[in-house]
């Protein structure tokens, strides 16, 4: 019997019905087709439109152009004409009657409508048409000076009779100046010509008239009515609402196609209007538009088609600069809104839209149509193929209406009967295969615990007699007694010891990178401090082998990060040591710098880069420089080393986000570089003051006593001889049971137990501590040789307080004492620490500190972060009395740098080490029953 299998419970909005499959792309096939053909058709109407309009721009503006010039040009020739006649003598510029005679007949032919001729001495003489039939001459001659006298004059050009009279001097007259002044043919300003009618406004083209000698003698000028160019304007047949005007530089309006008079009649003023500020919103906003797109109207130099949007429609403009070079410097513009020439298109496009909505409804039905025909046959066949897929594997199906179906349907059926024969077979074989995977998998994880078994024992047993080596190293480093020739065999010693740690952590490490369990432990660190520190055990190995080592630091580095302490140094000591080791002449470089690509400020991208002058690799090697147990390049280069410094440093740092790249040359250098983010650190500065360089030499408060229990003496003696010389009160237990007796008999402050003991380990005795009433609450450390993370979580677990891993570190075990008793270490300054981070002094042996209330007062300040007030207390302070000059000092410029939390880290100092001092001097002998032990030299004056 077939079990049924359950149906995969798809969500049903994922899933389509095939006559959704069948309609729906038919349809958007007809509406795409159509809707293409309609944005085709809409785009090259818009093309043509832009095209039309930009041609049809052009067109109005040269043709405006060629009218304006044909006007303003004609007044000209006939002052040229008149002046050529004068400066050759054919016309008496003396004879003013003459003059007149003959201005009147050029007036009479309608060649010009006025003349005036000024003469240097104040005479003139002019002819005018005031009306269609009537001319007058307006003289000032020598009898009538200083009054103009005006005539009427009759067919003949005679005078009929005066008619009035007034003072006149053509001297004074704009037109007369300006021509002067330019020495050339000119226009005047716009003025009222008042003689007619309706006053109308007019400009007056002027030439200067000189003699053979070249002597001035006189101005004749004529006169142009500016609506002849509105009237012209206004014939130009562009679009419904199109528009032409024209402006001078100034952005004076002068003509328009839609404002009859583009200008204001005040009397015998005329007062002219700016383009900007015209009644006309077309005007007003082309206007705008151009001076902000350009700054000004004056750097219009040349012929420009424009677009700008007003109310919601593009407007298409067309500015083409007129320029006599007589004084007229005009724009002439030229605006098309584009409805005038889109309504025809949008006419089309409603259309095209109303044809696609009737395809796609025709499209719609008859898909709805063939969608049944074509879905009903293979409903069947969807049926049938789910009562197979529910395990009825004899079910068959009939489809006839469609050719092709009828013989899908009857390969489904032999399909259905073979299925049914091969799926009784493949069970049998699913089955046997099945008990085959599972044996093989029951060996393989055998195989791997019997491995993690192996070197968790390897590692306890190589790290519990390097507990005594190197514990011991830490001891005798740290006994004054011991000569200097001794204390370098010593730190040889350690050197080797701490060598063979890294082999067996090294080890350790790629186990837990095939079982993919290695893992990073980001904390707060000081940066600049943990590189220091690389440099200074690799500048070692670089001297030794006498090359150079450099180590370039970025200034920009940041002070804190959080990282994997020891991880980092491990890959950096991994990449500068390898590139000592293959590096016999030349230089080995570290270069650490801020590559500054992201974009959160608490982030930090780094690059690591070691370069060196070694012997280089060559291009076939470098595909296994990563490799576990490989070592690349001549087997005379070879040196110490399990080949697995790289491996595992580039599993560490792609952990970190990164990857360690390789550039080489054989014979000329490598080059290892990585760049990884880390977050920006603030509390990098609460590190335990033992990393500063002082050395511990006691703790405050009464004696603590502490309870070592492990089964190897050696173990015990260790934490015995550096725990003794501090004060601590010990007490040994060789096993679990011992311990526990203690504990009940003693109740010790703190109890460090090791894990692996006969007659009753760690876990058991931490078990019965936990579970007592009475000893619940005893503080125990777990000291074991089993360090990886899973071993330290259960030994937490079980009861541990903290872990101390074996080999055990000093500053670590003084760190966890530290925090778990809430001690205060007392220190001895050393020669590092005089040089590092301590508060500086002024020359003297002592710092002069302030009364507690002054100290007190400034840490307050300090931690509300108000920087310039604690700058401007200490200035205060140093001013009243010099003494606290080297208390001030270092202060000050923390305070210049704005690092409250290195002031508040200070000023604590300051605080505790006047709490101490205050103690000690209470009682010369400690309540532990030695004496105290040495502060630092800082003195109060309180």
């Amino acid at each position: 019997m077939i079990a049924k299998k359950s149906q995969p419970n798809h969500n049903l909005i994922n899933r389509l019905p095939l006559r959704v499959v069948l309609i729906v792309p038919f349809v958007l096939q007809i509406f795409g087709a159509v809707g293409l053909t309609g944005y085709i058709s809409l785009q090259n109407g818009q093309k043509a439109v832009n095209d039309l309009a930009s041609q049809l721009r052009s067109e109005v503006s040269d043709r405006i152009k060629q009218k304006v010039f044909t006007y303003l040009n004609d007044p000209h020739l006939v002052n040229a004409v008149i002046a050529e006649a004068m400066e050759e003598g054919k016309i008496d510029v003396k004879d003013l009657p003459a003059l007149e005679q003959y201005f009147w007949r050029l007036v009479d032919k309608r060649i010009v409508d006025y003349l005036q001729f000024g003469t240097v001495e104040g005479y003139s003489v002019g002819v005018e048409r005031i009306q269609e039939n009537q001319l007058v001459a307006r003289t000032r001659d020598a009898i009538a000076a200083p009054m103009r006298v005006v005539y009427s004059l009759d067919s003949q050009g005679n005078r009929i009779k005066p008619i009035k009279s007034k003072k006149y001097d053509p001297r004074t007259r704009p037109w007369y100046k300006i021509t002067v002044q330019a020495n050339a043919p000119y226009w005047s300003p716009f003025y009222v010509r008042a003689a007619k009618e309706n006053p109308v406004v007019a400009f007056s083209p002027s030439q200067p008239i000189y003699d053979k000698s070249g002597k001035l003698l006189g101005v004749i000028h004529n006169l142009f009515e500016v609506g002849q160019i509105c009237e012209f304007l206004e014939t130009i047949q562009i679009g419904p609402t199109a528009q032409t005007f024209i402006i001078e530089r100034n952005g004076n309006m002068v003509a328009s196609s839609k404002i009859e008079q583009p200008y204001i009649v005040e009397g015998k003023e005329v007062r002219r209007i700016k383009a900007v500020d015209s009644d006309d919103p077309i005007i007003s906003a082309t206007a705008k538009y151009l001076y902000d797109n350009f700054d000004s109207f004056n750097t219009i130099t040349e012929s420009r088609q424009l677009e700008f949007d007003f109310q919601g429609q593009r407007q298409f403009i067309q500015v083409l600069p007129i320029n006599d070079r007589r004084g007229v410097d005009w724009l002439s513009i030229v605006v098309v809104p584009e409805s005038d020439f889109m309504a025809q298109i949008d006419a089309n496009t409603q259309t095209t839209i109303l044809l696609c909505l009737a395809a796609l409804s025709i499209a719609t039905i008859l898909g709805i149509f063939t969608s049944r025909w074509i879905t009903q046959p293979i409903l069947k066949l969807q049926q049938a193929s789910e009562a197979i897929a529910s395990g009825q594997l004899d079910r068959a199906v009939e489809v006839s209406n469609i050719n092709e179906l009828e013989k899908l349907a009857q390969s489904f059926n032999q399909m259905a009967a073979q299925l049914k024969t091969s799926f009784t077979e493949l069970e049998d074989r699913v089955a046997e295969r099945t008990v085959e995977l599972k044996q093989a998998k029951e060996l393989a994880d055998s195989a791997n615990q019997a491995k993690s078994e192996f070197l968790a024992n390897m590692s306890h047993e190589l790290r519990t007699p390097l507990n005594g080596i190197l514990g011991y190293t830490q001891i005798l480093n740290s006994s004054e007694a011991l000569p200097e020739k001794e204390k370098y065999g010593v730190s040889i010693i350690q050197q080797s010891g701490t060598h063979l740690l890294t082999l067996i952590n090294d080890i350790l490490d790629l186990s837990k990178i095939e079982a993919r369990k290695l893992e990073i432990s980001p904390k707060a660190i000081h940066f600049p401090s943990v590189l220091q520190s690389v440099v200074e055990i690799c500048k070692i190995r670089a001297e030794q082998k006498g090359i150079q080592f450099i180590y370039q630091p970025d200034p920009n580095l940041p002070e804190g990060i959080y990282v994997d302490e020891k991880r980092l140094r491990q890959i950096s000591i991994n990449l500068v040591g390898n590139a000592i080791k293959f590096t016999d002449e030349g230089a080995v470089t570290l270069k650490v710098e801020v590559t500054d690509r992201q974009n959160d400020p608490n982030l930090r991208s780094i690059r690591f880069e070691v370069e060196d002058t070694g012997c280089g690799i060559a291009p076939e090697h470098l595909t296994k420089l990563f490799q576990a147990f490989e070592q690349v390049g001549d087997r005379q280069q070879k040196f110490e080393g399990t080949g697995l410094g790289l491996a595992i440093s580039q599993q560490i740092v792609e952990l970190m986000g990164g990857k360690i790249q390789v550039e080489s040359q054989l014979g000329v250098g490598s080059k290892f570089y990585f760049e990884a983010t880390f977050p920006l650190a603030t509390d990098w500065i609460n590190q335990n003051l033992s990393s500063s360089g002082n050395a511990i030499v006691g703790y405050e408060g009464e004696r603590r006593h502490l309870l070592i229990i492990d089964d190897r003496w050696e173990n015990r003696v260790v934490l015995m001889n550096l725990l003794e010389p501090l004060g601590f009160a010990i007490t040994e237990a060789e096993n679990g049971k011992q311990g526990l007796e203690k504990i009940r008999q003693l109740q010790p402050d703190l109890a460090i137990v090791d894990l692996a003991m006969p007659v009753m380990d760690g876990f058991e005795m931490m078990e019965q501590v936990r579970h007592s009433e009475v000893l619940q609450h005893q503080k125990i450390i777990v000291s074991s040789a089993s360090v990886s993370q899973q071993d330290q979580q259960i030994a937490l677990d079980a009861g541990g307080n903290a872990f101390l891993p074996k080999p055990i570190d000093a500053n670590e075990l003084f760190n966890l004492l530290a925090d778990q008793l809430n001690l205060e270490w007392c220190y001895k300054l050393t020669n590092n620490a005089k040089n590092s981070s301590s508060p500086p002094s002024d020359g003297s042996d002592k710092i002069i500190l302030p009364p507690v209330e002054v100290l007190q007062s400034l840490r307050k300040l300090a931690q509300q972060g108000r920087v310039r007030k604690i700058h401007q207390h200490l200035e205060s302070l140093i001013s009243e009395d010099n003494r606290y000059l080297s208390f001030a000092k270092p202060l000050i410029e923390l305070t210049e740098e704005f690092r409250d939390d290195e002031i508040e880290e200070l000023l604590n100092q300051y605080l505790q080490e006047e709490e101490s001092y205050s103690a000690t001097q209470k009682s010369e002998v400690g309540a532990n029953g030695h004496s105290p032990v040495q502060k630092l030299e800082v003195r109060s004056s309180s």
